[in-house]
């Protein structure tokens, strides 16, 4: 979402499209790419965009004008982070990239997943990065440098969130994991195993996690924060973001016919195997083939 009036969509159709949220009118299309937009972040007056046809281009909302294309990742782009200072890229070539928005110039270039990098966030100086590898890792962007390198999932991982204390992951082995940003220990697991996770969000001292459990999808709120007497005895001050025992304040559940729009998404991560990812991943670039050909 651009602003609270505007938000702002990326297709399989190559464009991004701008919305008026009042009237849910198209107000301008955004133009440029060849194949699937798959990313975008926005900051202020400006949205990047991933695509399919290996490039991520600057915009600005405001005009429709394509200010700049970023040009260097060999394959698809699937994550964008962009914090108004930088721009970072994660590519099936399982490299990440970062690039400045003001010239367009790439960086650095960040290397060590093994396969395609599908989850990027950033916070002041620090980017952390999830792959289909099932591995996490954490960078600094002074230096460019790896800090952690956290063999977090057996496949892929397919949402992480971090804060100044904590990093939390899922993956499609059905785990949620806690780890310590500044040490890079793992804290727990929260919740059961499940089938999958399709998503971890949390803000302050509440988590909450989307997955798939016996054919269903179920959403689960968590409180990081131990009950008053589970911080005496194991003396922990203010119910730290370290704390050994976590608890569920709620679950829902939703029938699973109504939720898959999450499936969709995830657009083949949620594979168990990696040959039948990458095969998904073709048939995606399959589709596009055949929608360019149309369009041409």
């Amino acid at each position: 979402m651009a602003n609270a009036q505007t938000a702002i969509s990326g297709s399989r159709d190559t464009t991004l499209r701008v919305w008026d949220l009042a009237s849910g009118t198209c107000t301008s299309q955004l133009i440029g790419h060849q194949a699937s937009v798959r990313c975008l972040e926005i900051h202020g007056d400006m949205v990047v965009s991933g695509s399919y046809d290996t490039t991520a281009k600057i915009w600005s909302i405001k005009t429709g004008q394509c200010l700049r294309t970023l040009q260097g990742h060999f394959s698809q782009i699937y994550a964008i982070a962009f914090d108004g200072k930088r721009i970072a890229t994660g590519s099936l070539d399982t490299s990440v990239r970062i690039w400045s928005p003001y010239d367009g110039t790439c960086q650095a270039i960040l290397q060590g997943h093994t396969s395609l990098v599908g989850q990027l966030q950033m916070r002041n100086s620090t980017l952390v990065t999830g792959g289909s590898d099932g591995s996490v890792r954490v960078w600094s962007l002074n230096t460019y440098e790896p800090i952690h390198r956290l063999a977090a999932h057996d496949n892929s991982v397919t949402s992480l969130q971090f804060d100044d204390l904590r990093v939390v992951s899922g993956g499609s082995d059905g785990r949620v994991k806690i780890w310590d940003l500044a040490t890079g220990n793992l804290i727990r697991e929260l919740s059961q195993p499940a089938e999958a996770v399709w998503r971890v969000a949390f803000e302050s001292e509440r988590c909450v996690v989307m997955a798939s459990r016996t054919g269903r999808t179920i959403m689960e709120v968590w409180d990081f924060t131990p009950p008053p007497e589970e911080d005496e005895n194991m003396g922990i001050r203010g119910g730290s973001a370290a704390a050994g025992v976590f608890k569920p304040d709620y679950r829902i559940a939703e029938d699973q016919a109504m939720l898959d729009f999450d499936e969709d998404r995830m657009d083949g991560l949620e594979c168990k195997e990696n040959e039948e990812m990458m095969n998904a991943y073709a048939e995606d670039d399959e589709d596009d083939m055949k929608e360019n050909e149309v369009i041409a």
